[in-house]
């Protein structure tokens, strides 16, 4: 059966070679790894059929060379040996893109899904990771440090996080004005009278809008799956939270198990706001 697959797998390859421009008459039988110029021409269901056929090498030199290569610049848990099982091309209503392959329901455990309308008060929160992101560690550990890479569920040895307080009402109030239904107008005015700029009080309109469209929110095993899985009825509008679920694939063992939020607005957004504030940075390992 393996070799069998190779054969396909060097048929399919070559006669892909032979439709792209610049390879013509001139392709070899021997079929060579796609380079990510090759790659992205392809139709959908080519570029499909050539990832799954590709080895963890393959796909990490993919990746790599790729405009959307963050998945292994950015971890160095990812590596070409483990490529195959934690690097998905994913699928996000027929726009295809490289992901992560996260445990299922936004790399929460299910059992723990809940609403961060059900937080009040102030939150120690860290990021690794840049601004445009939503999922953030929340709490400490018993001794006052940030959980680490592998309580968070992050293929990545150490890091610099970004840390802060999470004003959780501040935030539920703007929400609660975001989400009301009204026009675009009446809501940015009700939000530059709680105190935000313009611009912020548009950002955290965009931001709403955009965070329904992220994978975890609206696509396949999204984390309102994962709480439906697990029988918890659970608030969408505010985001969740819950605790990071383990992650083992390939030669990565990551505990999880650290606070996990994911939060509608991005973390640049929250920071700017203010929502975020107190902000620090520290090491962890």
């Amino acid at each position: 059966m393996k070799f069998h697959s190779t054969i396909q797998k060097s048929i399919l390859l070559f006669v892909l070679c032979i439709s792209l421009a610049g390879c013509g008459t001139t392709a070899k039988t021997n079929a060579k790894p796609l380079t990510y110029d090759e790659f992205k021409v392809l139709e959908p269901a080519q570029k499909k059929q050539v990832f799954s056929e590709m080895s963890g090498p393959e796909i990490y030199a993919l990746v790599k060379e790729s405009d959307e290569n963050w998945p292994v610049t950015a971890y160095d848990g990812i590596s070409p040996e483990n490529a195959k099982e934690t690097i998905v091309l994913y699928d996000s209503n027929g726009v295809l893109h490289f992901n992560l392959a996260w445990p299922c329901y936004g790399g929460f455990l299910p059992e723990s899904i809940a609403s961060i309308g059900e937080l009040s008060g102030f939150v120690d929160v860290s990021r690794d990771g840049g601004d445009g992101g939503c999922s953030m560690s929340s709490g400490k550990n018993p001794d006052g440090t940030y959980p680490n890479d592998s309580q968070r569920g992050v293929p990545k040895s150490s890091a610099k996080v970004r840390t802060g307080i999470f004003d959780v009402d501040a935030y539920k109030k703007v929400i609660d004005i975001v989400t009301n239904g009204q026009s675009e107008e009446e809501r940015l005015s009700m939000l530059e009278e709680l105190g935000y700029a313009k611009d912020i009080a548009g950002r955290f309109i965009s931001d709403q809008e955009a965070w329904l469209r992220r994978d975890e929110i609206s696509g396949k095993n999204s984390i309102a799956d994962g709480a439906k899985k697990a029988a918890r009825n659970v608030e969408s509008k505010y985001g969740y939270y819950g605790i990071a679920s383990p992650w083992k694939a390939g030669n990565l063992n990551l505990s999880g198990m650290a606070g996990q939020i994911n939060t509608v607005f991005t973390w640049g957004t929250l920071c700017a706001s203010g929502l975020i504030s107190n902000l620090g940075t520290a090491e962890i390992h």
